[in-house]
């Protein structure tokens, strides 16, 4: 299942890291998420690592990752991702 713009818009600076969860009530497999980057952008670049899982003993599944802005400027994200196939 894919998902786009998941999440409240988030400002990262040159340098700076966001790390994000999501929920599902469970399993829902192996997921990949990353940064829904919106405009204006002023010269950043995200990258998506860090991504981890975890199943807990109630059947939710928290999901994680870390969004690195490695650019020159900044700009707002979300998410984006899903699942692979």
């Amino acid at each position: 299942m894919a998902f786009n713009n998941v999440g409240p818009l988030t400002f990262l600076a040159p340098g700076q890291t966001a790390f994000w969860s999501y929920t599902y009530g469970a399993d829902h497999g192996t997921q990949f998420a990353s940064a829904d980057v919106k405009t204006p952008n002023l010269g950043a670049v995200h990258l998506a690592d860090q991504q981890r899982k975890q199943k807990l003993n109630n059947g939710n599944t928290n999901y994680f990752v870390a969004i690195h802005n490695q650019g020159a400027g900044g700009c707002f994200h979300n998410l984006q991702g899903g699942g692979m196939s």
